[in-house]
């Protein structure tokens, strides 16, 4: 799979924005105005530059419309699409599995489903691991994200904060905590979440860094292994602060 750092994956926002675009009524003044107020209104959120799968500058405007528009059904609806890529360059552009849709009332509960297997080293960890992604969307998305994209990324969350936990160990002298959290570490590199998705970790590919966070961690320097997350931005502010890569949230 190509990374998210390759310009080259990236479709032409132009035509990306158009083909998704849904088909809408003209708008009055009166919503013309509501629009632009809901666009104004709306917080902004800082997200991370690292996505490149699927991202639609576009989103939240052609979903204001048709929130404003009234013509948006009052059903519920849910993240499960039941669709998955078409083919392998939709596959290489966006990632493996169903493609979910991050503006579903019940996409946090989906991201809560798909993930489970993915271990953290506490409840807390995982939790701000699942509120991060949820939040990330719908500002940094398109209009639907793969199983596969998220569960990369969540598995990558877990990874830093493991981290984290085993650079506190290796501080405080813990030798039982080093190596639980190093056994941990080791293993990632046979979880599905990654493997699913990248399962060469080389050259320009997704999971790329774990083969050096690996050295790092084998070596006992806690400075490779930031090195190694900080580079490629794997890890949500607060999930390392040991590391000094954001503080503890």
């Amino acid at each position: 799979m190509r990374s998210r750092y390759d310009d080259a994956s990236w479709r032409p926002i132009g035509h990306t924005v158009h083909d998704a675009s849904p088909a809408v009524p003209d708008l009055t003044d009166m919503e013309k105005d509501a629009l632009w107020e809901r666009i104004a209104t709306t917080p902004h959120v800082a997200s991370r530059s690292r996505r490149s799968w699927r991202t639609v500058v576009a989103a939240l405007v052609a979903t204001s419309a048709i929130g404003v528009a009234g013509v948006a059904t009052a059903a519920v609806f849910s993240a499960h699409t039941g669709k998955g890529p078409v083919d392998a360059e939709d596959v290489e552009l966006g990632g493996p599995g169903e493609r979910l849709d991050p503006s579903a009332p019940d996409f946090a509960q989906v991201l809560d489903e798909i993930s489970r297997d993915i271990r953290f080293p506490s409840a807390a960890t995982r939790q701000k691991a699942l509120d991060w992604e949820a939040a990330d969307f719908p500002y940094d998305s398109g209009p639907v994200v793969s199983t596969g994209a998220l569960r990369l990324w969540i598995a990558g969350h877990a990874v830093c904060a493991w981290t984290n936990d085993w650079a506190v160990a290796l501080r405080a002298g813990d030798a039982t905590g080093v190596e639980e959290a190093a056994s941990v570490l080791r293993s990632a590199r046979t979880w599905p979440a990654i493997t699913d998705t990248d399962p060469e970790m080389a050259h320009q590919s997704e999971a790329a860094w774990l083969p050096d966070l690996e050295r790092a961690v084998a070596d006992g320097k806690p400075r490779a292994a930031r090195a190694a997350l900080f580079g490629n931005q794997t890890c949500m502010p607060g999930l390392a602060p040991e590391l000094g890569m954001g503080r503890a949230q």
